[in-house]
Parts: structure tokens; C-alpha cells; sequence
């Protein structure tokens, strides 16, 4: 068989794909099948290229988060740290757990802005938005991080469609359901405060909005959504507002010229992941300026909404910034690119044909399975080139500590100390679960009391170089009786191959 044959053969198959997804009685369940084999694909990637680091740090911290449970928490809301808490109450703490948490997110979003789709598109072009999807980077490789933006990508898809069946149906369901996503999505970001803000918008400019506000459904939604988020709401009053001081000290414009470099950051890098998906559509469909200008900025009722509810969270955040002289980052538009496939191609202006159709699929899948086919040498390469935060060490470090701690006390470990990146990784590896006391700071361990390590002890990790820990650890040891201090190596290994070697001092401080 020729390769042109072969070629032919495969485009059939995609073409059938594409009219699967298109079909309204094979649509939901050919979404189904699509969207678990891209959740295993891209698991299956995470475990192998992820396997020669540990966890990342803002991942882990937020493990320790759902072992101490609260209604908020020091630099975010409380959300993901109830699933973690949930998740790993079910699962083990262990790589592969978090990755297939993650996969399955990324996987749920792209099935979730297919029936948003919905709302806009049919046929083939409905068809296309999965794939489209896949080719951005925030649906795999970034959003393969589990951390607050990608845990949106699936909320703001469900919510969005929630709030479009209330508009039009006033149905009492979809009005439940869109106040509570938005609550969700409130309590996993604020970032979410922009969204709810095109929803409202997307309401107010809908030629039905009086029928709509003068049924019951808005009040519903806004009913939920209150009740959802005001232990929330109580517990920020009560602590003097933790998460946005986090943000309001770390996030301020330096000057002008830092506050323009933000701004092209966030412009350009939105518009730079996006950039494959681009290309590719471009490629297959070569829509017309006047198609894509009908598509993104439509004026016609129902497309409106559509256009409302995707530039709002994208500019709003700009006048704001510059109001507050805050810094932006585009990887905080990770859930709001859900409605992008409308954006392209919702104007009737814009034609797709099966085999356009049938090309971007095969794109698509092809990138997914050359990615998976080439991770081992991802994972090889991470080990030789070596990761932030010490996160290649962690196991390592965690599987040290445990053995020191086991020679000072026969008590479980509570408490771990450090670097915020080597204590928070590290604590999810330990058997007994513990705490962490970040960066030796009160502020990111709300749960240490004064007497926690006088009274339940703990270990202190800290790397050789780092002479602030060291200045620390040794403060700690000198306070508590019975302290004991030592240096060890530790050696990152990935099958055959080793990493750089780097030296650790481990305090255990045994309960007093």
C-alpha cells in the first residue's frame, strides 16, 4: 500500500469522525469516546515525561491545603483544596493520581465546550471544536499542571452553557446549575469575578432581557451563587482578606514601562498559544476577514452573546489593571478560550467542508500521538537539564526525612519545614502526611499554632547552598531538646540515568 494510499485511507476515517460528531444521534456519545481517549493520551504523556521530576510546588501546597481544611485559604479560595482533599482521600499520594486528576479536567473541558458549541454551531463545525481545542497549550501541556486555571477550564464551560439554557429557557435547573458553577468557579479563582461580569453583560445586552429578568431565573442564580460562597465571603472578612493581599503585594507595576511589558505579555501571549490552532485553521479553511470579523464581533442576537461572554473576561481585566497598577499574566486566560472555535467560525461567511474538517482532526491527533510517542525523551531530558524548586529531589529528600524521623520519634510527622518549593513538594511524598511551615512563614501555614513544633515536632529540610534555611534550621534545632542535624546527598535517577547530585541538611525536632 502506497503512502498516498494510506493517506487517503486515514482522511476517510477522520471525515467519518467528523460526521459522527456532527450527527445529533452519535454526537454525545462519539464526544464521550473522544474525550477519554485524549484524557489517556495526554495521562500517558504526564506520567512518562513527568517521571524523572517530583509534583510541582503549587500543586502539592494545595495537597497540604485539603489535609487542613478551611473556607480559604492564604493565596487562593478553598475549592481545589477540598477535591485534593477528596481526591487523595480515594487515591494514593502518588504521581500518577494527580496527572490522571489532571488529564481528566483537561479532558471534561473540551467535552463540556463541545455542548457549548452547541449553542452556536452545527455539523462540521461543531465537530471541529474538540480539535481545535487539543492544539492549544493550555489544554494539555500547561493545563497538564493542576492548579486553579486549568480546574476552570471545565467551569467556566458548564457555567456558560447553564446561564445560555436559563436565558432562553427560564428553566428553574439550568438557573441552579449556572449559580452554582459561578460560585464554583469563585471559589477556585477570583479571576472569575471578569466572567461573571460577561455573563451579567451578556443578560443585560440580550434583546429577551426583560422576559429573563422578570422570570425567576436570574434570582435563582444569583440566590445560589450568594448562599455557595458566603462562608467563604465570612472567613475573608473574618482573616482581613488573605488571598488578595497575597496578590495585591506580588502582582504591582513597578513603572509604566513595567506595566506596558505586562500588558504585551498578557496581549501576545494569549494570542501566542492560541497560534497553532490558528495556523492550522487557516491552513484547512482560509476564512475571509469579513467572515472572521462577523464570527468574533457579531452583531446578531444570539452570536452577540456569544462575543460578550469571550472579549469581556479577555479586556476587562486590562482597564482594571491599569486602574490598580497590577501585572497581568495570559496564563490567566486559561478558561476563557472555550468559546474560541465560536469566535472563528459562527458566521455563516465562514464555510468548512468535511475535508477541512477531516484535516484539522488528523492535525490534531497526530500532534497528540507524537507527543505521547516522544515523552520518554522529555522525561530524559528534564532529569539532564534539572527543574525549579528542587522538584527532581523531592522523592529523594522525602524518602531521607522519613528515615531520619523514624530514628527520633515513633510518632507520625506533622509538620515539615523549608523552602516553599522542597517543603511543599516533599510533604506529598512523606507516608504520614504532614503539614508544611513554607518559607518559615506563619502567613502560608495559618494552621501552626505557637506551640505546634514544641509540642508535635517536626523536620526541617533545607539545601546546603541555601544559607537563609540553613540560618533557620539551625535557630529551630537550637530550641528544641533532643534536636539532631545532618547532611545528606541525594542523587536524582530516572531508569539508567543519574542527575547532578546536590547536598541537603534534615533537622528532626522530636516531640517534646
Amino acid at each position: 500500500m502506497s503512502l498516498s494510499t494510506l493517506h487517503d485511507r486515514l482522511l476517510k476515517q477522520y471525515a467519518r469522525l467528523i460526521g459522527a460528531l456532527g450527527d445529533p444521534a452519535r454526537r454525545t456519545r462519539t464526544i464521550l469516546w473522544l474525550a477519554a481517549g485524549y484524557a489517556v493520551a495526554w495521562w500517558i504523556y504526564a506520567v512518562v515525561a513527568k517521571s524523572s521530576q517530583g509534583i510541582n510546588a503549587d500543586m502539592a501546597e494545595m495537597v497540604v491545603w485539603g489535609r487542613n481544611f478551611d473556607w480559604g485559604y492564604p493565596k487562593h479560595p478553598p475549592l481545589l483544596g477540598w477535591v485534593l482533599g477528596i481526591w487523595f482521600a480515594v487515591f494514593p499520594n502518588a504521581d500518577w493520581a494527580f496527572h490522571l486528576l489532571a488529564a481528566l479536567t483537561l479532558a471534561s473541558g473540551i467535552a463540556l465546550s463541545f455542548l457549548l458549541a452547541g449553542e452556536w454551531l452545527d455539523k462540521d463545525k461543531r465537530a471541529l471544536v474538540p480539535f481545535l481545542l487539543a492544539m492549544i497549550p493550555f489544554y494539555n501541556f500547561l493545563g497538564l499542571k493542576f492548579d486553579q486555571n486549568s480546574a476552570l477550564i471545565p467551569l467556566w464551560a458548564l457555567t456558560t452553557w447553564a446561564f445560555v439554557r436559563s436565558l432562553d429557557t427560564r428553566r428553574a435547573g439550568f438557573a441552579v446549575l449556572a449559580g452554582a458553577g459561578a460560585a464554583a468557579a469563585m471559589l477556585t479563582k477570583y479571576w472569575s469575578g471578569f466572567f461573571v461580569l460577561a455573563l451579567i453583560a451578556a443578560a443585560l445586552f440580550d434583546r429577551r432581557r426583560n422576559v429573563y429578568f422578570r422570570s425567576a431565573a436570574p434570582w435563582i442564580t444569583t440566590g445560589v451563587g450568594a448562599l455557595l460562597i458566603a462562608p467563604h465571603v465570612v472567613w475573608l472578612i473574618k482573616n482581613n482578606f488573605p488571598p488578595l493581599n497575597w496578590v495585591g503585594t506580588r502582582r504591582i507595576s513597578q513603572s509604566v514601562f513595567d506595566a506596558l511589558g505586562s500588558l504585551m505579555e498578557y496581549s501576545f501571549g494569549t494570542l501566542g498559544y492560541c497560534a497553532f490552532a490558528l495556523i492550522v485553521f487557516w491552513i484547512y479553511v482560509r476564512p475571509s476577514p469579513a467572515g472572521l470579523r462577523a464570527s468574533a464581533f457579531a452583531t446578531q442576537t444570539e452570536r452577540r452573546r456569544a462575543s460578550i461572554i469571550f472579549w469581556t473576561p479577555l479586556l476587562a481585566p486590562i482597564a482594571l489593571a491599569f486602574a490598580l497598577r497590577t501585572n497581568l499574566l495570559s496564563l490567566w486566560n486559561t478558561p476563557a478560550l472555550a468559546l474560541l472555535p465560536v469566535m472563528l467560525m459562527a458566521s455563516p461567511l465562514v464555510k468548512v467542508t468535511r475535508d477541512a474538517a477531516a484535516r484539522i482532526a488528523a492535525t490534531a491527533v497526530t500532534f497528540t500521538l507524537l507527543v505521547v510517542l516522544v515523552s520518554p525523551i522529555i522525561a530524559g531530558v528534564t532529569l539532564r537539564l534539572g527543574v525549579e524548586n528542587h522538584a527532581a529531589f523531592a522523592r529523594g529528600v522525602a524518602d531521607k526525612v522519613q528515615s531520619e524521623w523514624a530514628a527520633t520519634s515513633g510518632k507520625p510527622l506533622t509538620l515539615v519545614a523549608g523552602p516553599f518549593g522542597l517543603a511543599s513538594t516533599a510533604s506529598f511524598y512523606l507516608h504520614d502526611k504532614p503539614s508544611t511551615y513554607s518559607d518559615f512563614s506563619p502567613y502560608l501555614a495559618p494552621w501552626l499554632k505557637n506551640d505546634t513544633l514544641a509540642r508535635s515536632g517536626g523536620a526541617v529540610v533545607c539545601p546546603v547552598s541555601d544559607a537563609y534555611c540553613g540560618r533557620n534550621l539551625d535557630m529551630l534545632v537550637a530550641r528544641q531538646r533532643g534536636g539532631r542535624r545532618t547532611e545528606v546527598e541525594v542523587v536524582p535517577h530516572w531508569l539508567w540515568m543519574r542527575g547532578a547530585p546536590e547536598r541537603f541538611l534534615i533537622a528532626t525536632l522530636p516531640p517534646q
